[in-house]
């Protein structure tokens, strides 16, 4: 029984994702919903975390965070927050320190659990590729801003498919070049897109009806992009 909500990227400050934000919340059958938050990409940062304070409280949201590079907390209190939650949003930033930070403390365990249990499980960006095989990362801009490349790092592999976020922006092409020879499809999602899987079954949502969503697949020397209109599609 599991929820996903992957977005593809957008401001959540000013507004680009409020319509997928909205239907995370909704997606809980809630209330005043319980969202936790983990900034573990960025590093914590505070502004972020008083971001989605604000923007998730709005849509009456009671929002707690697990930081994971600020604090030390038991296993105990891991385990406490994450499945005592409605929904869990993953924040932005450097998808490999973000998963290597997740292991050394079975944060990518417990998703995988939380999933199970039907604990609505989002995230932007870095967000959202955690939820894939593999994604189309920048974590490489993190430890070197002069030369560095886009990278392949790897998810928790819940949906079975790989990802590219903010697919509209420079240098985002070249994922359809990592796709080559792989037997699982990729999904290249703009900025105020989404990709959301619920039980197994999937569905575009669109903040911004201008923006387009991709399905990738491989296949012989060639790489066949389809786009994918708002709404459910098989794969």
């Amino acid at each position: 029984m599991g929820k996903i909500v992957a977005i593809g990227g957008g401001e959540l400050r000013q507004g680009e994702t409020e319509k997928i934000d909205r239907f995370i919340v909704g997606l809980s059958k809630k209330d005043a919903p319980r969202l936790l938050f983990i900034p573990t990409a960025s590093n914590d940062a505070e502004g972020y975390i008083e971001l989605v304070k604000d923007k998730y409280g709005q849509l009456a949201c009671k929002v707690d965070t697990l930081c994971l590079v600020t604090n030390i907390y038991s296993d105990e209190q891991i385990r406490e927050k994450i499945f005592n939650s409605d929904i869990i949003y993953v924040g932005g930033g450097d998808t490999e320190r973000m998963m290597e930070k997740w292991k050394e403390h079975r944060v990518d365990v417990y998703l995988k659990e939380a999933y199970k249990k039907g604990i609505v499980l989002s995230g932007l960006s870095a967000g959202s590729i955690c939820w894939f095989v593999f994604g189309h990362s920048d974590s490489e801009y993190f430890k070197n801003q002069n030369q560095w490349q886009y990278t392949r790092v790897y998810g928790l592999g819940l949906i079975p498919a790989a990802h590219c976020p903010h697919y509209n922006e420079e240098g985002r092409e070249t994922f359809d070049g990592m796709m080559f020879n792989e037997s699982i499809p990729g999904f290249a999602l703009e900025n105020s897109t989404a990709l959301v899987e619920i039980d197994g079954k999937y569905q575009i949502l669109k903040a911004d009806e201008k923006r387009k969503a991709y399905i990738l697949r491989s296949k012989g020397n060639c790489i066949i992009k389809e786009e994918l209109p708002e709404g459910e599609f098989y794969f």
